[in-house]
């Protein structure tokens, strides 16, 4: 018998992965729809501007899933308001604070990448004290080569502790929560309205940040605003974020992230750097170079390891496999 997934975790995995391709172009679309904005008189109120980018991210995906998926709205009822709320808390806070940090000079989109992709580190922590579960070893081999391809993928790390750099490490331990608790909801109640009432309170919430943040009347009564909002630059950046990277992509991660565990879905989610150096390549913007080569063979190793080594196989009349082990009695 071989150490091959059974079919559904391997179609988890395909699928998260091409999670992680739609986010991978998502890096481009930030920066090119927040450029407008950044390019104001206001701009240099980098939580008002982003907070106000990501409430029409937000904003413009409420509107589109009920388009796109209509069964979402079929599946409101209080418990998945609620779980789809503490999704939505996670995730805006996550974005919220990645785009801050993003947003000062210096912090390219990365180095900003390395730093959020530390979620991986932070994962397993997360899981351990909240769930009481411990890594598989091919999972705890897999973090340090995820860790160390993701931190050269685009040259040695440069970005230091300056406070952009925190805030991407904050973002990234957000983001670990975040994995955590989509393992734990999506398990008890609908996805799709779940991913509804996530998408709706991040609207909500990055609007809250807008109208509370330092700056935000400046950015509002900017005369050059409304020439933001004529830009073809800003709405098709919105538009690929909210339909294809909000929409999509989190209906998928909802669905299909609990197949695996929170632990190799980190693992997963490293890819994110890979798939982002590739279309900038193929897009011309940036060349081959024997870093990136290391950095991609460093995550690649990780991703097999985790996939592969300590998998308890399936067995005739067992449970199946385990993704990860647990202390007898949970």
């Amino acid at each position: 018998m071989t150490d091959a997934p059974a079919p559904r975790p391997r179609l988890a995995i395909a699928m998260l992965l091409l999670v992680c391709l739609i986010w991978a172009g998502a890096y481009t679309g930030l920066e090119m729809g927040l450029r407008p904005l950044q390019e104001l008189p206001s701009g240099g109120n980098r939580v008002a501007v982003s907070a106000l980018f990501l409430t029409a991210r937000f904003a413009l995906a409420a509107l589109l899933m009920p388009l796109v998926l209509p069964a979402a709205l079929r599946h409101l009822n209080v418990r998945n308001l609620l779980y789809g709320a503490a999704l939505g808390l996670c995730f805006s806070l996550h974005l919220l604070t990645q785009l801050v940090g993003m947003s000062f000079e210096g912090m390219e989109p990365g180095k900003a990448a390395f730093l959020t992709a530390l979620f991986v580190v932070f994962a397993p922590l997360v899981a351990l004290v909240f769930q009481k579960r411990q890594p598989r070893t091919g999972v705890l081999i897999g973090i340090p080569f995820a860790v160390t391809g993701a931190m050269f993928i685009e040259g040695p790390p440069e970005a230091g502790l300056s406070l952009a750099a925190w805030l991407n490490v904050i973002a990234a331990l957000i983001y670990a929560v975040q994995i955590v608790v989509t393992d734990t909801v999506t398990r008890r109640g609908n996805v799709l309205g779940q991913t509804f009432a996530m998408i709706v309170s991040c609207a909500l919430i990055c609007g809250l940040a807008f109208a509370l943040a330092p700056g935000a009347g400046e950015v509002a009564a900017d005369p050059g605003l409304g020439g933001v909002l004529a830009d073809a630059r800003f709405w098709g950046s919105e538009l690929y974020l909210a339909l294809i990277s909000t929409v999509i992509a989190l209906a998928l991660v909802n669905r299909w992230q609990r197949e695996v565990s929170p632990n190799h879905a980190a693992i997963l989610f490293t890819s994110t750097p890979v798939f982002a150096a590739l279309i900038s390549m193929a897009a011309g913007l940036e060349s081959p170079t024997w870093w990136l080569l290391f950095g991609a063979g460093m995550i690649l190793a990780a991703n097999l390891s985790a996939e592969f080594i300590g998998r308890r196989q399936n067995r005739p009349g067992g449970a199946g496999a385990v993704a990860e082990s647990k202390p007898s009695g949970t």
